[in-house]
């Protein structure tokens, strides 16, 4: 199947969650995670998370790559800075348009996935979101990202989410978790939700503030919680810590 963006006829394993936040969850040599479904008993083993063969060739890849990679070096430099609950982590130099770019191929990967790895639909943005990602046209105001730290304590990432549809205050968002840091990114002409404050939303933005809130008050924490505690994953866990780290 050829390249969805340029056509190109040899496409790569495209990882839809970006390796470097997989990595985050298990990363020691000889470790590995496990992707779980909220109310199924069976769950997949991986190195490195899931990925499709069949949507981009290795440039188009690339393309996404550059802002992934811009957006997991702010986020793990963020975390360090170990922001208390309940409060605002401000950064006063953030590129806000590379920040909605990454996530809208982010969402976009998701939403030309196979659908066993969880695609979601997003209808007519589907192509807006492309444009987006892959820096075709700028950035419409019908697209927009906000993030909010999830406090646990520590600088440790536990867990990702890949991304699912949300609604908020009447406004269609997706919602996804990766590098400690819950996104909801926008795909709806009307306004930004008034919840989180407007300058908390990072389209154009050259400063932003991020809301820090505790964990364990999203369904994220909690759903991670539920799946980690299954018997038969707590077992599979078991007999990984017993064998040695190759």
């Amino acid at each position: 199947m050829p390249c969805l963006i340029c056509g190109h006829e040899q496409t790569i394993d495209a990882h839809l969650i970006p390796r470097a936040f997989a990595l985050e969850v298990a990363p020691h040599s000889g470790e590995k995670h496990v992707i779980g479904y909220p109310g199924a008993d069976k769950f997949r083993r991986t190195n490195t998370g899931v990925y499709d063969a069949d949507i981009l060739c290795g440039p188009c890849d690339r393309k996404l790559g550059a802002h992934e990679g811009y957006a997991v070096e702010f986020l793990r430099k963020a975390r360090m800075r170990l922001a208390p609950p309940h409060s605002y982590l401000h950064a006063k130099e953030v590129n806000g348009d590379r920040f909605v770019r990454f996530a809208a191929g982010l969402c976009w990967k998701y939403a030309v996935t196979k659908q066993a790895n969880g695609r979601i639909g997003t209808g007519r943005y589907r192509e807006i979101l492309a444009d987006v990602a892959f820096e075709r046209a700028p950035v419409p105001s019908s697209i927009d990202l906000t993030a909010i730290q999830l406090y646990t304590g520590d600088t440790e990432v536990y867990f990702y989410r890949a991304p699912k549809a949300d609604r908020q205050q009447g406004v269609n968002l997706f919602r996804f978790y990766i590098g400690g840091f819950l996104f909801f990114l926008k795909t709806d002409n009307r306004a930004n939700p008034e919840v989180p404050p407007q300058e908390c939303w990072l389209r154009g933005k050259q400063s932003a503030s991020f809301a820090v809130l505790p964990a364990e008050m999203f369904e994220e924490w909690a759903i991670g919680k539920q799946i980690a505690g299954r018997p038969n994953l707590r077992s599979y866990f078991d007999k990984i810590r017993s064998k040695p780290a190759r």
